[in-house]
Formats: structure tokens, sequence, C-alpha cells
């Protein structure tokens, strides 16, 4: 009954001494907490992330574009008027002064089918951007997802954490009682002593890992205010390829992602923009014509009549605008052939970082947590009943902490590797196969 109330009495001083230094371990009263599921968090950051929102902005650029290219006139036209004064000596037989006034209008007119290649490259440019945007998403998604998956990592290694430490809390407050009646030495006092400053010590670096965690995921989520994140739920049991499910082979997802992938996209888009642009380049090489109407007032007599104005392409065939459009044009390709191969790529890096980190998972097996809470409970036991000493008993819950982290951090390397096999694939290819890696752990 005395070390019942010493326990107790060692929780009850253990969460009060806790509470100023570790702000994460007791519910804070000042900041406001803000719950998130997987799913909440990435429409979140789909609306609010301020790099995001930025690049959505370049559509504006894009459809400028467009714009000006569905104009009729990409000029304006230009009003000329010429006036002279001839003095009576120099003037008509009637010995009197004159004006002559002759005025033009010319509208610049396009040709060789200019207006056509503007368009096609103004239209393209827009889908580029589009394309740009979904990728920019694709990879907030990811980013997102994995950071979710820190967040509720960190959340249960914190609250194992807090139990072994509790738990270390009275196994030290046992020690001082029965170091009082000298059953056990200074020497082994010093010991669960130094059990229980480093179970302290993993406390603090999981809230500092946690910090940092809740950290990025306000920079992803656009939050102005400094809220607590709580991942809800729990850390979802991975369904391995080795269950029901298998992944398709890493030639198709390779083949899926280079169809669908939208930086690859983008990258066909530049190409084709280029190649229009290199069109409009060469038929620019003919100069534009200008056409209009005419004016004259010549003494008393008024003329009405038509102009035409065309540039004789002596000296200026437009070179150096073509020769610009056509190595903007082979850089473009050579940016698509890289994009192709990086694609592929990064398919298969991914899907090689899931396999290794599904065999390093595969012997927990899904029941490991069970097991490993009735290993806990039956070490107490046998703690209780004097068939293991105090040592024994605290050497044995410090490895059990261990193998649950080391549980928890493949765990979460196999979901993050499949988050990003998933966003490599551009979350098609695994839907296509009924596959589930991203899928059905939303769904948790």
């Amino acid at each position: 009954m005395k070390w019942q109330r010493t326990v107790s009495f060692g929780v009850i001083f253990l969460f009060l001494w806790l509470e100023p230094w570790f702000p994460g371990v007791a519910v804070s009263r000042d900041l406001q907490s803000l719950s998130l599921t997987l799913t909440s968090v990435i429409e979140q950051a789909l609306q609010n992330n301020p790099d995001l929102k930025a690049k959505r902005h370049t559509l504006g650029i894009a459809l400028g574009r467009v714009q000006q290219a569905e104009q009729v006139f990409q000029d304006n036209p230009r009003l000329s008027v010429d006036a002279d004064s001839r003095h009576r000596k120099f003037s008509t037989p009637t010995g009197r002064s004159a004006t002559d006034v002759e005025v033009r209008l010319l509208q610049e007119i396009e040709i060789a089918g200019q207006p056509r290649h503007r368009r096609e490259a103004a239209t393209k440019n827009l889908a580029q951007a589009e394309w740009s945007v979904a990728d920019a998403e694709r990879r907030l998604r990811l980013e997102v997802t994995q950071a979710f998956y820190e967040l509720l990592a960190l959340q249960e290694k914190i609250a194992a954490q807090k139990q072994v430490l509790a738990t270390q809390e009275e196994l030290l407050q046992a020690g001082l009682t029965r170091f009082e009646r000298g059953d056990i030495s200074v020497l082994e006092l010093d010991t669960l002593r130094l059990d229980r400053d480093r179970a302290q010590n993993d406390l603090v670096n999981r809230e500092n890992e946690r910090v940092l965690a809740e950290t990025r995921l306000h920079l992803l989520l656009g939050l102005a205010d400094s809220a607590l994140l709580t991942a809800v739920g729990t850390l979802p049991v991975p369904a391995t390829s080795q269950g029901k499910d298998k992944l398709l082979p890493v030639e198709t997802l390779e083949t899926c992602a280079s169809e669908q992938r939208p930086d690859l996209k983008a990258a066909q888009l530049a190409s084709e923009t280029r190649e229009a642009e290199l069109h409009l380049a060469q038929a620019r090489r003919i100069p534009n014509i200008a056409l209009g109407p005419l004016y004259k007032l010549d003494n008393k007599d008024q003329v009405i009549g038509g102009t035409l104005s065309l540039p004789l392409p002596l000296f200026n065939r437009n070179q150096p605008e073509i020769t610009t459009a056509l190595a903007n044009l082979e850089v473009s390709r050579t940016e698509l052939a890289a994009r192709e191969r990086m694609v592929r790529q990064e398919v298969h890096a991914a899907y090689t970082r899931l396999q290794l980190a599904e065999q390093r998972l595969a012997p927990y097996g899904k029941t490991y947590l069970d097991n490993l809470t009735q290993s806990v409970a039956f070490a107490q036991k046998a703690y209780e009943a004097g068939e293991i000493n105090i040592f024994e008993f605290s050497s044995a819950l410090d490895r059990f902490g261990q193998t649950r982290l080391r549980y928890l951090d493949a765990a979460l390397a196999y979901l993050q590797a499949a988050a990003e096999l998933d966003a490599q694939s551009s979350f098609h290819c695994l839907d296509k196969s009924g596959s589930t890696t991203q899928g059905k752990q939303n769904e948790n």
C-alpha cells in the first residue's frame, strides 16, 4: 500500500513537473488546437498554399497572351497628315496662294499565316501553364501527405514515450523506497534514475520533432496563426503487396506515368509552343503590308483613293528572331527528352524504395503491436510476481519501447514511400490496378 501511494505521488509529480517545461505534453490552454484528417489537410493545402496560389496567377499571364493573339489587328492604325502651302509666285495661274492637304490612314495586315501561328502558340502556352499548375498540385499533394503521416507518427511516438516515462518514474519511486529500506545500492538507484532521465530526453527530442513537423504543415497549409495541429486518427497498418493486393510491374507504372504525368505534358506543350513560335518567326520573313484610305485636297480639287505600303525585305528577313526561335525549340526538345527519362527514373526509384520499405515492415506483421503490448503486460506480471527484478523489468521496458519506435518508423517509411509512388505515377496508375497504396489508406 505504501508503495502504491508513492507511485501515485510520483505520477502526479511527473505531470506537474513536465507541464511548464514541455508544452506539448500537457494540453495547451493558450493556443487553439486544429484537428486535421488527411483529406481535409490536402484540400486546405490546395486552397491556401501560397506557392500554389502564386503558380495559379501565372495562368493570367498566359490568358492575356491568348487574348492578344485573338485580336484581328495586332497594331493600331497609323494616321498621317501632310500639308503644304504654295506662295502666289509659285502658285496656280490665278496668282493666288494655295494649300495642299493629304491624309492617310494605314493599318498593318499580317500575311503568310501569322495570325494562325500566333493563336496556336498562345493556346499551347496556356495549356502548358495549366499543366504546370496541375504538376504543382501533384507535388504539393505528395508533400502534404508525407508531412501528415510524419505528424501522425510523431503523435504516436510521443504517446508511447509518455507511457515509458511514466513507467520509468514509477520504477524510480519504487527504487527510492527500496533504497531507503536498504534493499538496493546507490549504484542501482542511479541506474533507475539514468533510465528515467533518458526517457525524459527522448520525450523532449520527440516534442522538438513534432514542432518541426507542425511548422512544415503550417507553411504548406498557408496558415497565418500558430494553432496547434493535431492529426486525427492512428497510423494506418499498411497493406503490403505480400497481402491481397499486388503492385503493377514497374514497367507498367513507368509507361502509365509517361502518359499521365502533368510535368511531362507541360514539357511536351512547351516544345509545341516553341515550334509554333518558330513558324511565326519564319512567316514574318515577308514583311506585313499596310492598307488604308487616302484623302487629298489639291488646291480646289479633292481626291479620294487608297494606299498600299509594302516594305522590301532586302536587308532584314527576320533572321535574329528565327535564330532565337530555333534555339528555344532545341532547348525545349532537350528538356522534354530529359523529362521523359527523369519520369521513368523517378517512378523506378519510388518503386524500389517502396519495396525496401515493405521488406523493412514485413517482419512486424499486422498484429505486432498487440503482441508487443501483451509482452509488456507479461513482463509487468513477472515483475510483480518477483520472477524478475526491477532492473530486468526496466531493461525489458526499454527494449519494448525501442521496438515500438522501430515499428512506427518502418510503418511511416512504407506509407511515405507508397505516397511517393502514387505521386510519381500521377495518382492514376495504381488506381487502375485496384491496388491500394494510397486510396485505401486515405479511408483510414
